[in-house]
């Protein structure tokens, strides 16, 4: 345990030291982020910040890792410097669609193909099941691709995806050190420490952000990690007091935020007969700004849900199977829109005009209704 405090300590302070750095070379540079599409910032804020999330998680992990873990990691730093390099193109200059996708299935294909971190068969779904090979690169290809890219959306406020990545990354850490995964619990322990010090600069009224750099970096490193997780599970014997019986759900549970947040918005431009990847401001944190929290207690709603959310279904996964547990998970996803509703409402009528109002507030509290929040 002491070497995995190391791990984060050491990542901590890199990342506390890179993010500034990194953040006034940006600004020298004049390469900040311009409001705009499904951004809510109405300043110049430099991006970028991802940069000093991986120096601090890869110098940490150089200085305190051993590769003992039964995955090879080589092929999964490749993939996660081509996903940096290609955010840090993306903030600086726009890359278009075709060609990220491109550079995300390359550096997919690496670690799926090379690094053989694929999803095998149904594991605890329908047991016994093996997937032949092509179709388990094919799965494992479009979930890795899709989770990174279900990331990258969410990163729409202060201190959302940060935090959210430190909280999957903290709980898979705990659970691989408790089945002996010293490698893998190393390097979670070293992105906490990382996405911690990112998020001083981050929460509340941001100093910086993320960018692509980061979020695309970030949702590729917690896909591959989750993949990693189930298979490690999955092959534990059932005498492990830390085996999970429920290892997709639990998967789930802890990606939970992103999940239902890209389902949710690609289902609403669907039906709008708009594409899926059209940006806009309907993202349940953008609801949430919009009936009057702040960036730091939108993103604190949404932590708290999560670990709520995470929480119960470890709690009565020893009373279903993986399958009903799952259909459980997405029949509850239910009350997202109807909660959302009740939030919008309440909002507005805590709000209302009183008839004794003069006309000047009256078009005052028209315009800051739904006014966004500033955040440069």
């Amino acid at each position: 345990m002491l070497i995995l405090l190391l791990s984060l300590l050491t990542s901590l302070t890199v990342s506390l030291i890179a993010v500034p750095e990194v953040r006034k070379v940006i600004i020298k540079s004049r390469l900040l982020d311009e409001p705009g599409g499904r951004k809510i910032h109405t300043g110049l804020i430099p991006a970028m910040g991802g940069v000093g999330i991986f120096l601090g998680f890869v110098l940490s992990f150089c200085l305190w890792g051993e590769d003992t873990s039964s995955f090879n990691l080589n092929y999964l730093f490749f993939g996660l410097i081509l996903m940096l390099f290609m955010g840090i193109r993306d903030d600086m200059l726009p890359l278009s669609p075709r060609n990220k996708l491109i550079i995300q299935f390359m550096a997919t294909f690496i670690v799926v193909v090379l690094g053989d971190v694929r999803i095998s068969s149904l594991y605890t779904l329908f047991s016994g099941v093996e997937l032949p090979l092509f179709i388990s690169y094919a799965i494992s290809m479009f979930v890795i691709i899709a989770l990174t890219n279900s990331f990258n959306l969410i990163d729409g406020i202060n201190g959302l995806s940060g935090s959210i990545s430190t909280l999957i990354s903290f709980s898979l850490g705990i659970w691989f050190y408790l089945v002996d995964e010293a490698t893998l619990a190393l390097a979670m322990f070293a992105m906490v420490g990382a996405c911690l010090g990112f998020l001083y600069y981050n929460w509340g009224k941001a100093q910086i952000f993320m960018g692509d750099a980061g979020a695309l970096f970030l949702g590729f490193f917690i896909s591959i990690s989750l993949i990693i997780f189930v298979n490690i599970d999955f092959a534990l014997d059932v005498s492990n007091p830390y085996k999970i019986d429920t290892p997709i759900s639990i998967a789930i549970a802890l990606f939970i935020y992103p999940f239902i947040d890209t389902l949710r918005i690609f289902t609403i431009r669907i039906l709008s007969g708009r594409s899926p990847f059209s940006p806009d401001k309907k993202h349940i944190h953008h609801i949430l700004i919009r009936t009057g929290l702040t960036h730091a207690s939108a993103s604190s709603v949404i932590i708290i849900f999560s670990v709520i959310f995470m929480t119960t279904v470890m709690a009565v996964s020893p009373f279903f199977n993986d399958l009903l547990l799952l259909v459980v998970i997405l029949s509850s996803l239910y009350f997202i829109p109807l909660l959302l509703r009740i939030r919008v409402s309440n909002y507005k009528e805590n709000n209302q005009k009183s008839p004794f109002q003069s006309s000047t507030k009256e078009k005052t509290f028209k315009h800051k209704i739904f006014k966004i929040e500033k955040t440069g």
